[in-house]
């Protein structure tokens, strides 16, 4: 209730009905001649006030961005279009925009009847995240300022404040680039890579039989084939405000995760992030990147050894994983996490490491890079296979 109050009160209309209260209990009682003129006055304001704010308004108000995805440190453009369809012209008035936790205002000229006012704005992004936008609101407000009245006339639109990311060239991230997938140690009736024939046994599909040498042999022979799995990006991204050094850090980690899923994405790959917090998946790399703009600090630290086991258990079926981590990894950690995975599995690590020099390094079988910056990414990557 007291919110609903606050929508329609000032805090000089908080004064004003303050003036009132102390006039009526000490005013009257006790004869105060000064603090009934102060009660009368100000309950006159009042009445005058909410008299000002009686009556209708007809807007016909819409507002659109022109992108819903833009990149951390982009400006994102909209307008608010604002017609009076009403009969009479009407007072100019206050207009209010919320964006985020803030709210951007102008002031709306007088409109004559079926007239149309055009309003455009900026929104500057700095970092990573969901910016709510809207909803418009018409403020209405006397003279004196002790009453408003607001109205809403539309509804919200989020904005998707990706990460920022850099292009990578197509040979640098140790992708298998053969067309029928990658090649497994399991044998299948059906698959593309053939592996070699053996006897009908009942079930098999007939469409399998190889003819030519069941008539050479005399009894069935059915093909065999290898298993294939299309590749499939795994990246593991230590999301806790513990495992980074600063809260840039982590947002440097988030920056090569999209880098790296966005490039996938471009070569027609599979992708799948495992975070502390969960797994993000999506079919496109705007829609990851939707994931990555929403994605919060994780509330639970876990271990970077068992998000490594979590990620293999749920994403079984991966070709290439990515370790990420911040500057305070240990190699004992990264080793722990790269034992975690499946042999089956090409690992690499990035290690987020702002300040530091870019290296390459070998912590027994696992290749592990120190990335800087973004801008580095590219040079660390090209020299893996």
């Amino acid at each position: 209730m007291r919110e609903r109050l606050n929508e329609w009160i000032s805090p000089v209309g908080w004064v004003a009905i303050g003036g009132v209260a102390v006039a009526v209990v000490l005013g009257w009682p006790r004869g105060w001649t000064e603090l009934r003129v102060i009660g009368v006055a100000c309950g006159v304001l009042l009445v005058f006030s909410a008299l000002w704010l009686l009556g209708r308004t007809a807007y016909d108000v819409r507002f659109d961005l022109h992108r819903q995805r833009v990149v951390a440190g982009e400006s994102a453009s909209g307008r608010v279009v604002i017609a009076n369809r009403g009969r009479r012209a009407l007072f100019g008035t206050r207009i209010e925009l919320n964006v985020g936790r803030g709210r951007a205002h102008f002031m709306l000229p007088a409109l004559a009847a079926d007239e149309v006012h055009e309003q455009l704005f900026d929104i500057p992004t700095r970092r990573r995240g969901v910016i709510t936008i809207g909803p418009v609101a018409s403020v209405r407000t006397d003279p004196v300022g002790l009453l408003r009245r607001t109205r809403r006339w539309t509804g919200s639109i989020d904005l998707h404040v990706h990460p920022r990311t850099v292009g990578l060239s197509h040979d640098s991230t140790g992708f298998i680039r053969d067309v029928e997938g990658v090649t497994t140690q399991e044998l299948s009736s059906s698959d593309v890579s053939f592996h070699a024939l053996r006897e009908y046994q009942p079930g098999d599909d007939r469409r399998a039989i190889h003819w030519r040498t069941t008539a050479r042999v005399g009894r069935l022979m059915v093909r065999q084939f290898e298993e294939t799995r299309r590749a499939h990006l795994l990246v593991i991204v230590p999301t806790h405000l513990d495992d980074h050094a600063s809260a840039d850090e982590l947002e440097l980690v988030i920056s090569v995760a999209g880098s790296l899923a966005r490039h996938a994405f471009s070569l027609e790959r599979q992708v799948t992030l495992v975070t502390s917090g969960g797994m993000l998946e999506a079919r496109t790399a705007p829609m990851m990147l939707d994931r990555l703009a929403e994605l919060e600090p994780a509330a639970v630290r876990v271990p970077l050894p068992e998000l490594a086991a979590r990620a293999a258990s749920v994403v079984p079926q991966a070709s290439v994983a990515a370790i990420l981590a911040g500057a305070g990894a240990q190699a004992v950690d990264l080793r722990r996490a790269h034992r975690a995975l499946p042999v089956s599995i090409s690992t690499f690590a990035v290690r987020c490491a702002a300040g530091h020099e870019l290296a390459h390094r070998r912590i027994g079988d696992l290749t592990a890079l120190d990335v800087p910056d973004l801008a580095s990414l590219p040079k660390a990557l090209r020299g893996l296979r």
